[in-house]
């Protein structure tokens, strides 16, 4: 039960804030259009032995230099967690919305507005695609302070971030969200639960749109 506990405390500041930091821009991620490599770096942090696993249920990732317009804004409903190789996390999940806005689209750099439960973030973000499908893809690196029985830990995390979709006229079709761990460490040596690299999770729109939606 007590390693539930130290769990649940941990997932609740880590994962009840998915997206509530991204700093892309301060290790000189800004690149030229066309040689970006984070999604290399993302996909590389899954062991060869769960690539699989992790292509059998997000599927291919569209790549291309002239991604189609996703500007707009989109409603995430339901959020549902698909799969994780993090024990204690049950699957077929059914999370709350994720509402994106996205704007001043310049082909593979986008401005993204999101809210997820009571996070809200606005940040720039790649995307890549052909046709009308796209990827929308970036690191994260964020540190926050997780409380737990009277004492406060330091947690930093480093992770990549995968949304992938279709174009459509009434939003985006075959949406998917990966949440991969590249880094995470803390100083509470062992009281939190640990999360290695490759640590990943995968969600979906439950009913297989991304709904336009103003917010």
């Amino acid at each position: 039960m007590k390693s539930i506990l130290k769990f649940v405390s941990l997932a609740f500041a880590m994962f009840g804030m998915l997206f509530a930091s991204c700093t892309k821009n301060d290790e000189n991620t800004i690149v030229l259009i066309g040689e970006e490599r984070y999604i290399d770096d993302i996909l590389t942090v899954i062991p060869d032995t769960l690539k699989p696993t992790f292509d059998a249920i997000f599927g291919n990732i569209p790549e291309g230099p002239v991604p189609p317009k996703i500007e707009g804004s989109y409603v995430v409903d339901p959020k549902q967690r698909v799969s994780t190789n993090v024990d204690y996390w049950p699957l077929t999940v059914i999370e709350p919305n994720v509402y994106l806005k996205f704007s001043e689209q310049n082909n593979g750099v986008v401005t993204m507005d999101l809210n997820e439960a009571t996070e809200q973030l606005t940040d720039t973000v790649f995307v890549m695609g052909h046709h009308n499908d796209f990827t929308v893809y970036f690191i994260e690196n964020k540190a926050y302070d997780v409380p737990f029985n009277d004492q406060s830990f330091h947690v930093r995390v480093k992770r990549g971030v995968i949304m992938k979709g279709t174009v459509t006229s009434n939003g985006f079709s075959n949406f998917k969200i990966a949440s991969i761990i590249m880094e995470a460490e803390d100083d509470s040596h062992g009281i939190l639960s640990q999360y290695p690299p490759g640590s990943y999770f995968l969600y979906k729109d439950g009913d297989g749109l991304a709904e336009n939606f103003d917010w």
